[in-house]
């Protein structure tokens, strides 16, 4: 099945390229939409964007508040030859400070009656698919088969002591040495180039459009930043439109009012705040 969705997107690739539908014309480099801005955001699809115009998975500008996020700030530690126990030490610090929080205080709507009975690592965006209850259930698995990947030992497969690995220092010894390795190989080889691209979301208000980070590549966007990458090469997963609010899956169920979404939206799009948790 693998072979066939590579030598689809290949295809789609090829397509796309040969009608110079991957390059952001002039406007759109500058955050407009044009005519053609549906055909290059069209979801599954490559695309070149620029930094400037990026935001972190956590919702902050690439540009103006990277260090506010705690994985640009990591990056930036690496990049800067800190030491690695100062790193752990000072994430270990946001570590605490989140494994007692709620899904309502990542997104700042401490009023939000559903959103507290969860926690934080429970969150959804209001255009998600994926519902918090969906997300409460399954994460720990996806957790557990991500990090056992990444060299992470568990003590056993319960659900309780992998959610308690989760803020654990081992797990963060695990991260940060995940970032590092990957650090050292873009800067020793640069990015390998592969149909396996990180995914990014556009976000559409009026006339003006953003990209933020999808659940791939991550570690390959804060890395790409640190080292002062003026575009970010990426596959587009989906496309959100403001405009669309009430048909976005966690209004229609009710876990945001459209007013927290679009509040939710918006920060997204200036990049001004953090968003989602560590985890």
């Amino acid at each position: 099945m693998s072979v066939i969705k590579n030598t689809s997107l290949i295809v789609i690739d090829y397509i796309k390229k040969s009608l110079s539908l991957c390059n952001l014309n002039k406007n759109e480099s500058q955050g407009f939409i044009s005519p053609m801005s549906k055909l290059r955001f069209m979801p599954f699809t490559r695309v070149i964007v620029p930094f400037s115009l990026g935001r972190t998975v956590r919702g902050l500008s690439f540009n103006k508040n990277f260090m506010l996020d705690p994985y640009g700030k990591l990056c930036m530690d690496i990049f800067n030859g800190a030491d690695h126990k100062d790193i752990i030490s000072d994430l270990l610090i946001t570590f605490k400070k989140e494994k007692d929080l709620r899904a309502a205080d990542i997104v700042h709507l401490r009023n939000n009656i559903k959103l507290r009975k969860y926690p934080a690592w429970a969150i959804v965006m209001p255009w998600e698919k994926l519902s918090i209850e969906e997300k409460f259930e399954s994460y720990p698995d996806i957790f557990y088969k991500n990090r056992s990947s990444k060299d992470l030992t568990f003590e056993n497969r319960s659900r309780l002591s992998i959610i308690e690995t989760m803020y654990s220092s081992k797990s963060l010894e695990s991260k940060v040495n995940q970032m590092k390795k990957l650090f050292k190989s873009i800067k020793r080889h640069g990015l390998k180039k592969n149909t396996n691209l990180p995914k990014i979301n556009i976000l559409v208000k009026a006339n003006e459009w953003r990209w933020f980070m999808g659940d791939a590549g991550n570690h390959r966007s804060y890395i790409c930043s640190c080292f002062d990458f003026e575009i970010f090469e990426g596959r587009v997963s989906s496309i959100i439109y403001k405009n669309e609010v009430n048909s976005w899956p966690n209004v229609k169920n009710s876990t945001y009012s459209s007013e927290e979404a679009e509040n939710i939206f918006d920060s997204y799009f200036d990049g001004s705040n953090v968003l989602r948790g560590i985890v």
